[in-house]
């Protein structure tokens, strides 16, 4: 497996010259917004995206992406009362109610049941409070984040219980990149059945359903917080994630993610560099295509230093964008074989042990040692 170690170097955003005869920026009514190139991670703009704030409901995306990449959608999960008392949007599940983890998702991510985030930390981890300490060390560990701490699975409000649009925006677009996941948020609606209830879930996402760019993922709404809106568009290969927080209303976080998917599809694009027809470099290892965020329609270059390892990429006016560290080549002992002389006299060369061990040296590619009678040490 090629490692890389990348680094972004420039913020495509509108403090640039160049960056602000292209796109105008969007005057955003949400306090806090991040948007970001999901395959790159790189900034496209921000306003207030390290200020700590109240995620509400979009703390969900946590729950489900640890569900499922850690737990089986079929284990049947048992229903605490708890769960069944919880606060806020529920799908109302019943009390000792048993339901398979997978529709619990559905319940969670589609409609934004409560109960049923209650359901599934208690499920992966006994309690919500163990489960607690496991979203935080998986975000930092998976996602990155550095400004974050939750305390519940659901995101209703707790004073500690807090993020960052940057962090989110981090976090949902780990989560995007599981093909489980991206399914489940890209759901309209689906038929549920439960004890307690039996309805059609309708995406809560309000921008899911009328817009054929947006493939999810979670909105999010209490007092504290305000209108909370994690988005994903897609166009033309290139996949953006909008992260808006404390917006006033539903309405204005909704007309924000439409303004910044604007904003982004229309300037920018994710460009691919593949090396394949790069010559070979004695110490360090190409990796496959690597992802790179461009203004739309720019030409990009690279250079590579073969001395450090590594890859200078360029935009317009040597515009540098990123880095690229290589891996080290690593030296591997292979074994050696020694077999004994004379090897003169060979009266049945297919049935001889010197034919056997040089086939071996074709397939295996191990060097032998020919001695002749002596052996090597």
């Amino acid at each position: 497996m090629i490692i890389l170690f990348v680094s972004l170097f420039v913020l495509i955003q509108p403090a640039g010259a160049a960056a602000s005869k292209r796109i105008t920026v969007p005057d955003f009514f949400s306090e806090s917004v991040v948007i970001i190139d999901s395959n790159t991670g790189q900034i496209l703009f921000q306003k207030n995206g390290e200020k700590q704030m109240y995620p509400a409901s979009i703390t969900k995306i946590i729950t489900a992406i640890i569900a499922i990449e850690t737990n089986d959608p079929d284990e049947m999960v048992t229903v605490s009362s708890k769960a069944v008392h919880a606060e806020g949007t529920r799908v109302y599940l019943l009390e000792g109610e048993e339901m398979a983890l997978g529709q619990l998702l559905q319940g969670l991510m589609i409609s934004s049941g409560n109960d049923a985030a209650i359901a599934i930390a208690e499920h992966i981890d006994g309690s919500v409070e163990a489960f607690a300490d496991r979203m935080n060390r998986f975000t930092e560990t998976k996602a990155g984040t550095t400004r974050s701490s939750f305390s519940n699975p659901h995101g209703l409000f707790e004073e500690e219980h807090i993020t960052t649009a940057a962090d989110m925006a981090k976090i949902s677009a780990y989560a995007m990149k599981n093909e489980a996941f991206r399914e489940l948020v890209a759901t309209e609606y689906t038929d549920w059945t439960g004890e307690g209830w039996e309805t059609r879930l309708y995406n809560h996402h309000p921008l899911l359903r009328s817009e054929e760019e947006v493939i999810g993922i979670k909105n999010g709404f209490v007092t504290m917080s305000g209108y909370t809106l994690s988005t994903a568009v897609e166009r033309d290969g290139t996949e953006i994630i909008i992260v808006t927080l404390k917006a006033p209303s539903k309405e204005h976080a909704r007309l924000d993610a439409l303004a910044a998917a604007e904003y982004a599809l229309s300037g920018y694009e994710t460009r691919y560099i593949s090396f394949e027809n790069e010559p070979y470099l004695r110490d360090y290892l190409f990796p496959e295509p690597i992802p790179v965020t461009v203004r739309k329609g720019e030409e990009v270059s690279w250079n590579i230093s073969s001395d450090q390892g590594i890859v200078f990429v360029y935009g317009e006016d040597d515009r540098e964008i990123m880095k690229v560290e290589l891996e080290e080549r690593k030296m591997v002992e292979l074994p050696w074989f020694s077999i004994d002389g004379p090897y003169t006299e060979i009266e049945n060369e297919d049935d001889s042990r010197l034919k056997r061990l040089l086939d071996l040296f074709i397939i295996t590619g191990f060097p032998l040692i020919l001695t002749n009678g002596i052996t090597q040490p």
